[in-house]
């Protein structure tokens, strides 16, 4: 195996990935080779991620129990959790893990053996794309936000197979909704359908009126949430098969207890100070306005969301963008294929920015769009 070749095999694609070394994080700021650049890339979308830990913790609350839940590190902060996360978003039970990564990896597992067939929206996470294939389900990939599609891929099977409906809630890359509402109204046309929704990028900010006929729910705690971790919230029923079926729950090791602390913490603000939410809302509604009072046109992208993003058909167009606003101290994303199948710029909103934070994105991106810069 050659790696130096398979390495520029990919550079020769324009897809060559690299670690960059952050040296601090400080509200929008972030620090990188000794400079501070205004921080468009975070998905701290509450930014409760920089909240300092709880005082008070016990000493026996700092040490790590060092084994997988299901041997003895099931920290009784677990429990904490899962019972505030299934009161509050009206699930019977939920269950936490390491990531969101492996939230949907564990979801997958539970429906190996069984006369299933997963159904999944094309523009899925690759979390949930990874766990279909590893645990060797039959699937069906139908078009993006394409219900009635799906609902015709869905009626080629009996009503004895069960059909598991799989779909991001907010798509990472360009902020897209799904249509939650004509997915429950499909559960009620098609016999024995589950409904399963990866909730990573809008838990916690209010974009969705209600979670109400969704079998499971999964999410990574590490965005609206700012903490390390993922949940899946589900009946208790489920919760038991997955102790009992799931990999990544059988064998992760526990996550410490001053994770679980602050977890715990963190949690209780964002259930306890909605208003946190609104006000990322209104500054989306900022982004939305300044981007047609610039560019002379709507925002194509939803209205809502935190995640923005500006597309380019040319690449040589978007490398240029990209470097000139890191000239300028913005950091902002810059996907390419594999990733999307149009090169775009993605910006995260968060709490730690305001109304001069983005007028000043864009008057660098109007800037550089008349080649000044």
């Amino acid at each position: 195996m050659d790696l130096q070749r398979k390495l520029e095999a990919i550079q020769a694609k324009g897809q060559l990935r690299q670690l960059r070394e952050v040296e601090a994080v400080d509200g929008k700021w972030i620090t990188m080779k000794g400079r501070q650049f205004l921080n468009f890339t975070s998905n701290d979308y509450l930014g409760l991620g920089q909240m300092a830990l709880a005082e008070g913790i016990s000493e026996q609350g700092r040490k790590h129990f060092a084994s997988s839940r299901l041997v003895s590190g099931n920290s009784a902060l677990y429990t904490k959790i899962e019972r505030l996360l299934s009161t509050h978003f009206h699930f019977e039970d939920a269950l936490v893990t390491t990531s969101g990564y492996d939230a949907n990896l564990a979801v997958m597992q539970a429906f190996q053996g069984e006369a299933v067939v997963v159904f999944s929206d094309a523009a899925n996470h690759a979390s949930i794309i990874d766990g279909i294939r590893l645990s060797r389900l039959k699937k069906v990939v139908y078009p993006h936000n394409d219900v009635t599609a799906l609902e015709k891929e869905m009626l080629q099977y009996p009503e004895t197979v069960t059909k598991v409906v799989v779909t991001d809630s907010i798509f990472s890359t360009d902020g897209a909704f799904a249509n939650l509402d004509a997915l429950v109204q499909l559960k009620a046309k098609v016999p024995n359908m589950w409904l399963v929704v990866d909730d990573a990028h809008a838990f916690g900010l209010h974009l969705h009126t209600h979670y109400a006929n969704i079998d499971i729910l999964t999410t990574s705690l590490s965005k609206g949430v700012g903490a390390h971790g993922g949940a899946i919230l589900c009946s208790s029923l489920f919760k038991q098969v997955l102790i009992n079926v799931a990999r990544p729950v059988i064998y992760s090791n526990a996550l410490p207890q001053l994770q679980l602390a602050q977890l715990y913490e963190n949690l209780k603000i964002m259930v306890a100070q909605p208003e946190k939410a609104h006000v990322l809302h209104q500054l989306s509604d900022t982004f939305n306005q300044l981007y047609e009072r610039d560019f002379g046109v709507r925002y194509e992208g939803p209205s809502t969301t935190p995640i923005k993003w500006i597309a380019f058909d040319d690449a040589h167009e978007i490398e240029r963008v990209y470097q000139a606003l890191l000239a300028q101290g913005i950091w902002v994303s810059y996907f390419r294929y594999p990733t999307v199948t149009r090169p775009i710029l993605r910006m995260s909103l968060s709490l730690f920015h305001d109304v001069h934070d983005l007028e000043y994105l864009f008057e660098q991106l109007s800037r550089v769009r008349r080649k000044e810069v």
